[in-house]
């Protein structure tokens, strides 16, 4: 069975990196307000999902491809946040490029559910994301 991944924000970076990890085998499941941007996740072979919280369910791994620390806390704590269907043994990457003292306290939120977090933005823009070439700038616990 493949490993599944739960792309939050299917825009140029979120979008490319779900293409990216379908051809790489994963099931990936996403959610983005963008009807669109979810029609393009299943014509690519992707599950789309109205929330974050139903995308999560069952993912190995979460990633959070959003703009800012405001949208971070939206899409894993808001109203059908992701942080609430996490299971054990999964990881979440926050993508979006936040303050370190908001990464801290968020690394310590998800770790209170045994869920370890990986700070990690990209760069390299919607071509690196569409072929899968981002760089990763990740830090996180042990």
């Amino acid at each position: 069975m493949p490993r599944t991944a739960c792309v939050i924000g299917l825009g140029s970076m979120g979008g490319g990196a779900a293409a990216s990890l379908l051809r790489q085998g994963f099931a990936v499941r996403g959610a983005d307000p963008s009807v669109e941007a979810r029609d393009r996740l299943a014509a690519a072979g992707g599950v789309p999902c109205t929330t974050p919280a139903e995308a999560a369910r069952g993912a190995d791994a979460v990633l959070v491809f959003v703009v800012n620390a405001a949208q971070t806390e939206t899409a894993l704590f808001g109203a059908d946040g992701a942080a609430a269907a996490i299971g054990s043994g999964a990881v979440v990457l926050a993508c979006a490029t936040v303050p370190p003292l908001f990464a801290e306290e968020l690394g310590r939120r998800l770790a209170v559910m045994g869920v370890p977090l990986l700070d990690a933005p990209v760069s390299g823009g919607p071509t690196k994301a569409a072929t899968g070439e981002m760089t990763v700038m990740a830090s996180g616990n042990a």
